[in-house]
């Protein structure tokens, strides 16, 4: 079990551990990917997917990261334990230089959402059953995260990183707020969508 300031880091040294571990490939796949990920395999996930969508970075990131999210969703409402990839996805390759810079550019913002989480605290919260409760909003934040809405990727990967460093560090608490912020991110997609509605109507009247 991890405590303290080891247990808030363990995601960032993860991901900067793959970073170094690919750093001498040209390119890398998803299943190798998710093996590096190891045990913490969703929290993990969680995290390692988002990323591309905060920091965008040329290359099929979009569409292969959020197929992926997809099916972490689906696998965490089936109620499994053990994270797994179809082989037409985990046989997909990304060039080693962009996955590095997503991670490299993304750690900052990994780290100071560690300084947040504490091992164990509400830890009741994010039992067994709790990953199959939260791969609902998972699978929402996936489909608002395809959408080709301006501004509209900073609420579901926020809310996705904090859940899945809820989920690495069993913290309920931050459970909780990344639940929240979640529902907030969903209020505010729909004030988007309206919002942008409304200035498509006023734009198409000038050619009507």
């Amino acid at each position: 079990m991890m405590a303290g300031s080891e247990a808030r880091g363990y995601a960032s040294s993860v991901l900067h551990r793959i970073a170094a571990d690919i750093s001498h490939r040209d390119r890398v796949s998803f299943g190798e990917l998710l093996h590096h990920l190891g045990q913490s395999g969703f929290g993990l996930a969680l995290i390692a997917l988002a990323l591309p969508a905060m920091i965008p970075i040329p290359g099929p990131f979009g569409m292969a990261t959020g197929s992926c999210l997809v099916l972490i969703a689906f696998q965490m409402l089936l109620g499994w334990q053990r994270l797994a990839l179809p082989r037409f996805l985990a046989e997909r390759h990304l060039a080693t230089d962009g996955v590095r810079a997503v991670i490299m550019r993304a750690l900052p913002w990994v780290k100071r959402f560690e300084a947040m989480v504490r091992q164990g605290r509400w830890r009741s919260l994010t039992g067994r059953s709790s990953h199959v409760l939260v791969g609902i909003p998972v699978l929402l934040l996936a489909v608002v995260l395809a959408l080709p809405i301006p501004f509209g990727n900073v609420g579901p990967v926020v809310s996705l990183l904090v859940i899945g460093l809820s989920l690495v560090s069993r913290d309920g608490l931050a459970l909780m707020v990344g639940l929240v912020l979640t529902l907030a991110t969903f209020i505010w997609t729909g004030v988007l969508i309206v919002a942008g509605a409304h200035i498509l109507a006023y734009l198409g009247s000038f050619f009507t």
